[in-house]
């Protein structure tokens, strides 16, 4: 690179070179704070002074162009990183969302097996079953010797309990997980601003989430899984609506 520094360069021809990728961000960093020291050097303060030199202002303005650009080439850079790392984020969440569902579906059918033989055994030996894992003597049961009942009727029940309760921790731990991961407001309001992001990147993700959703039976999950293929169709819808927008905008302004 050579020494002589072209006067005629243009704030915007600086900023095509500051945008090459090859060039780093120390780098332009470096240089920046180079132009700051070299501007305080020639700028006086509130109430200083400077001793006049050979200074010649057309390289006052370069400097000053130069800090310009700069600054607003470091300010893409800013906001390119920003973006990267949200689009790093979204992404993120939908994997997480994804593997939290398959997880769902690959520990449900284990946790419903082993309440349903614990419930059928309990029913085996005569025993009724109540809502939450309850455990109860039927009228009908031998009860000749009522001590080994009860301790039986107890143990029962306490497999049974603790079988219903996990059941019920998987679901609700995956509906607040999936909630989390798609960003749902507090109040359940609106579209999940991850799901508006990838509609507006583009990007349809329904599909996973109604193929899980038609093969389980009514409960919170399924309820929460066709709330998200809503929100992923107004997400679209929005996102078209959007673009379409914003094509008339560039329309009338040529």
């Amino acid at each position: 690179m050579s020494d002589e520094i072209d006067l005629s360069v243009t704030l915007e021809q600086y900023l095509r070179v500051f945008r090459q990728p090859e060039l780093t961000r120390g780098q332009l960093e470096s240089l920046y704070e180079s132009v700051e020291l070299f501007l305080d050097e020639i700028i006086p303060r509130a109430g200083e002074i400077l001793p006049q030199g050979d200074l010649n202002q057309e390289s006052v303005s370069l400097a000053l162009q130069l800090e310009r650009a700069l600054e607003h080439a470091l300010a893409e850079r800013d906001a390119a990183d920003r973006e990267y790392e949200r689009r790093v984020e979204i992404r993120g969440r939908m994997v997480a969302a994804l593997d939290t569902l398959d997880d769902f579906m690959r520990q449900m059918p284990v946790l419903a097996k082993r309440e349903i033989a614990i419930g059928t055994a309990a029913l085996d030996e005569g025993f009724e079953l109540r809502d939450g894992g309850a455990v109860r003597i039927a009228p009908a049961q031998d009860e000749s010797d009522p001590g080994a009942l009860e301790l039986r009727r107890a143990d029962l029940e306490e497999q049974f309990t603790a079988a219903v309760a996990a059941r019920g921790e998987l679901m609700r731990s995956t509906i607040e997980t999936l909630r989390d991961r798609l960003g749902f407001s507090a109040d359940g309001t609106g579209i999940p601003w991850v799901l508006r992001e990838l509609a507006t990147s583009g990007l349809d993700v329904a599909e996973p989430f109604a193929g899980t959703a038609s093969i389980l039976p009514e409960c919170a999950l399924k309820d929460l899984l066709r709330q998200i293929i809503a929100d992923v169709e107004l997400a679209r819808t929005a996102a078209e609506f959007d673009e379409s927008e914003s094509d008339f905008d560039e329309s009338e302004n040529d």
